[in-house]
């Protein structure tokens, strides 16, 4: 039986762990956290009190113990990838699905220090801890987690504030139009939105903002955004570039394959995406065995991926090139409902991207026009 180590059990891990698992392949997969691998993006109900943490679990512990696997609550420490080694231990093959890290700018102020991300288990149990009804509290971001946590803080009784020092929201996938209902709705939560200003310093209790506002807040919350894990495979003599770079069969070495937000094939960046993580985890596992029979493995291939938010009755889905200059927006609602937007976008007629605000109706339709949907 062929022993192959996964090191990281997040969806890419588990993904291709259960994948070789069903082929016969006996599997340790390498966790640096102590509890059961979860759902990550289900972190920030867990931290405003929504959800239990036992919860968000992707499996139950008996569902790896009669796949087989063995689920190792300990940090893969020393990896060397030419001897196919983890912690000294030898493999047949090595699937390095380590995901990213939060990154946290070098902000100035005496109250920098107790700055929170909202990336792991210990993050979520600890902002749970200070979640409180009347507690201010200020996300820097406005991407995907920054919104949710704001919308999740708001339900649990905070007071929300959320900066974003670029002029727009979520990278501007939901175009001017689209993010000006988004943003009213937000605002209508009584969730206040700041864009286009940056942080000059963090003190205690006290954001202070580059054009001289100061925002409450007795929590400061940082999603400005993650960065691809790649410690440990730089020490093993993986090639590092904005990611593990690898082949186009996720390779990086004879026996070692990476996936998800870690790995960087030709010239792809990084993307945190669950759909995402969990196709590359599969071909990766479907790739490594195909090389224990010597057979080539398939290249991997970007996704349409959907970028979307829901929490109770804020939600927006985009999906294709939603920020291209070259593209005409045709509204497609009537406009009788301030808080819903839904919009094409075209280039030379063909249907290439999709902004939908406060809706999902008629969503999954059109996205079945888009390229490589």
């Amino acid at each position: 039986m062929a022993e192959v180590a996964v090191i990281g059990a997040g969806h890419a891990g588990v993904e291709a762990a259960f994948a070789l698992a069903k082929k016969g392949v006996h599997v340790t997969l390498y966790s640096n956290e102590a509890v059961l691998p979860y759902f990550r993006p289900r972190l920030i109900a867990v931290a405003f009190g929504q959800s239990a943490p036992e919860a968000i679990a992707m499996k139950p512990l008996a569902a790896y113990e009669q796949a087989g696997i063995t689920l190792m609550r300990a940090a893969a420490a020393q990896l060397d990838g030419a001897k196919r080694s983890v912690n000294g231990n030898v493999y047949d093959g090595i699937i390095l699905a380590q995901g990213s890290q939060p990154f946290v700018p070098a902000f100035s102020g005496s109250g920098a220090g107790g700055i929170k991300t909202l990336w792991t288990m210990a993050d979520a149990l600890a902002l749970r801890e200070r979640v409180k009804v009347g507690e201010t509290l200020a996300i820097i971001g406005g991407g995907v987690l920054g919104l949710e946590a704001a919308l999740r803080a708001k339900m649990a009784g905070m007071h929300v504030t959320v900066i974003e020092g670029s002029p727009v929201l979520l990278g501007g996938v939901l175009g001017k139009c689209g993010e000006a209902v988004l943003k009213s709705t937000l605002e209508m939560k009584g969730i206040s939105v700041i864009t286009g200003c940056l942080v000059a310093s963090i003190e205690p209790d006290q954001v202070l903002l580059a054009d001289g506002r100061v925002i409450n807040a007795g929590l400061v919350l940082c999603a400005t955004g993650a960065r691809p894990e790649v410690t440990l495979a730089e020490t093993a003599g993986l090639r590092i570039a904005g990611g593990v770079q690898t082949k186009d069969d996720l390779s990086a070495m004879p026996g070692v394959y990476v996936a998800g937000d870690q790995a960087r094939p030709g010239q792809t960046r990084p993307v945190c995406a669950v759909m995402r993580a969990m196709k590359m985890g599969a071909l990766a596992a479907e790739n490594l065995w195909k090389s224990f029979m010597g057979v080539q493995g398939v290249a991997w291939k970007e996704l349409a991926l959907p970028l979307f938010m829901k929490v109770e009755d804020v939600e927006f889905h985009t999906q294709g090139d939603v920020v291209s200059e070259d593209v005409t927006e045709e509204r497609l609602d009537d406009g009788n409902d301030a808080h819903v937007w839904k919009s094409v976008l075209r280039r030379e007629g063909q249907v290439v991207g999709l902004r939908w605000v406060g809706t999902r109706s008629g969503f999954a339709e059109w996205s079945k026009q888009l390229p490589l949907a």
